[in-house]
């Protein structure tokens, strides 16, 4: 079913019948494999129907150096992913960083929420000072006036007293940051299994369900003190 075209409350409802449209903002900050696990663990989700892919120049220079130096635009990213099924790629919708007339530039097309992952400080910076000079920073503020799910995975540290302000600043006006700290407390902790459990929290906090693990503490046994790890 499309949604295009669809005014107001029409498109929203149908959105939410024929599957959620969510964008990801690809930023210039360190921390390309998390950007590229939470496309891959979020792409075959049932309750996905279009992913769109914004990267900026930053972020694909950091993928060649982090993940592939083959990778030298935002197709190359896209076609580097691993996907348990190829077809998934056809989700995707590549943006130019640069393309502010796109789709998700405007709140009248009615995407369910975004992610931006990783957050650089500079674009923490001016999503949470209402700056729109490129596309990823426009989508997040287009999110932010409709009153949609906004995650932000700052990936900094230490923080220092212009972050803070910020992060409160963000979070004010409706963001809700989610730096990509390690849940320590799952079971079998690996690169892998830390990355994963980030990303379905991040995908829960888009109201989305990943399958596989869902990571949840469910707390310490009684009798035996001993944590039952997800």
């Amino acid at each position: 079913m499309s949604v295009r075209g669809l005014p107001g409350g029409e498109g929203k409802l149908a959105l939410l019948m024929a599957g959620r449209e969510i964008v990801v903002g690809v930023s210039g900050a360190s921390g390309a494999w998390l950007a590229r696990r939470f496309v891959e663990r979020i792409l075959p989700s049932p309750d996905l129907a279009r992913l769109h892919l914004v990267l900026t120049a930053a972020a694909v220079r950091v993928a060649a150096s982090e993940l592939d130096s083959g990778i030298g635009s935002g197709q190359d990213w896209i076609d580097a992913l691993a996907l348990p099924e190829p077809s998934g790629k056809r989700r995707v919708k590549l943006h130019a960083n640069d393309d502010v007339g796109a789709s998700i530039a405007s709140g009248s097309y009615p995407v369910a929420g975004m992610a931006v992952v990783p957050c650089s400080a500079g674009a923490l910076g001016a999503i949470a000072n209402g700056i729109s000079r490129d596309l990823l920073q426009r989508a997040a503020d287009v999110c932010l006036k409709e009153r949609r799910p906004l995650v932000l995975a700052f990936r900094e540290s230490p923080y220092s007293l212009v972050h803070i302000e910020n992060m409160r600043r963000a979070t004010l006006a409706g963001a809700i940051v989610a730096p990509p700290a390690p849940a320590f407390y799952i079971s079998s902790p690996s690169v892998e299994r830390l990355l994963d459990a980030w990303c379905v929290r991040a995908a829960r906090l888009l109201n989305m369900a990943l399958p596989g693990d869902d990571f949840r503490w469910t707390g310490e046994t009684p009798a035996r003190g001993k944590k039952r790890r997800p």
